[in-house]
C-alpha cells in the first residue's frame, strides 16, 4: 500500500460487515487495518476471517494513530455517540444508516466534524451505483417532464425475534429507522427537493413492540408527492422505485445491490400509452458494480482531498428531520410538518 492509502478500522462485528467489508477490501487505495469488538473472541475470529488485526475494545481501535477512518455498524442508538468519539479521536467516519435518531444528534456530529476537520458520510450505498445516478440525471434533465409522483417500496420478510435489535424500539429498532430512512433518502435524492410534510401509519405484528409495516406519503409541495411503504412482513415488489412525470416515467426493477443477473432502468417518454400500438419502454442495462466499494472509495477520495463529499451532513440532517416527522405523524395520527430548524 502506498502513502495515500486510507487505513480503515471497523467498530463491531455486526452482520452488515459481510456486505461492506468485501467492498472495502476491493476499494482502490484502501486497507482494512483492524476490526474491534467488545468480545475478544469475536474480535479475533473476525480478524482471522478478514485477515486484519483484532481489537478487544472500540476504544483501543480508536486510540490507534495508524488508522485513518472507521466504519460504524453499531446498533442505531449508538451511531451518534461513536461517530462523535471517532471524530474526536481524529478519524474520518463512514457510519451505517441512520446516522442519528434526532436532528439534535446530527448537529452534535456536525459540530465535532467541524471542530476536528474530519469527514462524515452516512452509509446509503445505493446512491453511488451507476444505475441510480443515471436515473437522477434523467429526472433532473427533464426526460419525464415535471416529476409528479415518486413511489418507493422496500420490504423483506423478517421472522419474529424479540432479541433482534430490529424489533427493539429503545435501540432505534422498528421498520422506520431500518428501512424508512432508505425510502426517505431515495425520494429526496431522486427529485433533489425536501418534503414539507409527511403522513404515515404503522402496523405491528402480533407480539412485536416495534412497528413492522409502515405506509404513507411525503409531500414535496404542489404537484409532487412520494407514496412509500416499508415492511418486515412481506417481500419486495418488482420495482422498488418508480418516478412518474408529466411526460413519462422511469422504473428501477430490483434493489440494484443484490447481484441481480442484470441491473436495468426502464424509461417511457411521450404521449403514447404504454403497450398501445406496440409501444414499449426503452431499457438501459448496467453491469453490477459493488455499491459498498463505491461508497468507500467516495469517502476515501474526500479524505485524500481529490474531491468533496457529494453527500454532506446537511443532507443527513434533512433526512433525519423527515424520518422524525414520520414518527410524529404516526404518533398523532395526522400529517406532520418536516421541521428544518
Amino acid at each position: 500500500m502506498g502513502q495515500d492509502t486510507v487505513r480503515w478500522g471497523v467498530l463491531s462485528t455486526a452482520a452488515i460487515g459481510d456486505s461492506l467489508i468485501p467492498g472495502l477490501l476491493g476499494a482502490e487505495g484502501c486497507e482494512l487495518a483492524g476490526i474491534a469488538s467488545r468480545s475478544r473472541d469475536r474480535a479475533e475470529a473476525a480478524g482471522a476471517r478478514w485477515g486484519c488485526p483484532a481489537y478487544s475494545s472500540y476504544e483501543a481501535l480508536l486510540d490507534d494513530p495508524s488508522i485513518d477512518a472507521v466504519y460504524i455498524p453499531l446498533p442505531n442508538h449508538l451511531h451518534a455517540e461513536w461517530t462523535v468519539r471517532a471524530l474526536e479521536a481524529g478519524k474520518h467516519v463512514l457510519c451505517e444508516k441512520p446516522l442519528a435518531l434526532t436532528v439534535g444528534e446530527v448537529d452534535r456530529i456536525a459540530e465535532a466534524a467541524a471542530r476536528t476537520g474530519r469527514h462524515v458520510l452516512e452509509a446509503f450505498m445505493y446512491r453511488h451505483a451507476p444505475r441510480w445516478r443515471r436515473a437522477v440525471e434523467l429526472v433532473a434533465a427533464g426526460a419525464i417532464g415535471e416529476p409528479r409522483v415518486v413511489r418507493v417500496g422496500f420490504a423483506f420478510s423478517q421472522p419474529t425475534d424479540l432479541a433482534n435489535i430490529r424489533f427493539i424500539p429503545e435501540v432505534g429498532g422498528g421498520i422506520i429507522w431500518d428501512m424508512g430512512c432508505y425510502a426517505t433518502n431515495m425520494a429526496r435524492g431522486m427529485v433533489g427537493r425536501e418534503p414539507t410534510e409527511v403522513f404515515g401509519f404503522a402496523d405491528r405484528r402480533d407480539g412485536q413492540p416495534a412497528e413492522t409495516t409502515v405506509t404513507g406519503v411525503m409531500r414535496f409541495g404542489p404537484r409532487l408527492t412520494a407514496p412509500y411503504w416499508v415492511s418486515f412482513d412481506f417481500h419486495n415488489p418488482y420495482a422498488q422505485v418508480e418516478v412518474v412525470g408529466s411526460d413519462g416515467w422511469l422504473m428501477l426493477p430490483g434493489t440494484g445491490f443484490r447481484h441481480e443477473p442484470q441491473t436495468t432502468l426502464l424509461l417511457h417518454q411521450g404521449d403514447a400509452e404504454i403497450f398501445t400500438d406496440g409501444v414499449l419502454p426503452s431499457i438501459e442495462t448496467f453491469p453490477f458494480v459493488d455499491p459498498y466499494r463505491l461508497e468507500v472509495e467516495h469517502l476515501a477520495g474526500a479524505i485524500r482531498g481529490w474531491a468533496p463529499l457529494e453527500y454532506d451532513l446537511t443532507d443527513a440532517r434533512a433526512n433525519t428531520a423527515a424520518v422524525e416527522a414520520i414518527h410524529a405523524s404516526i404518533a398523532r395520527g395526522a400529517p406532520a410538518p418536516v421541521m428544518d430548524d
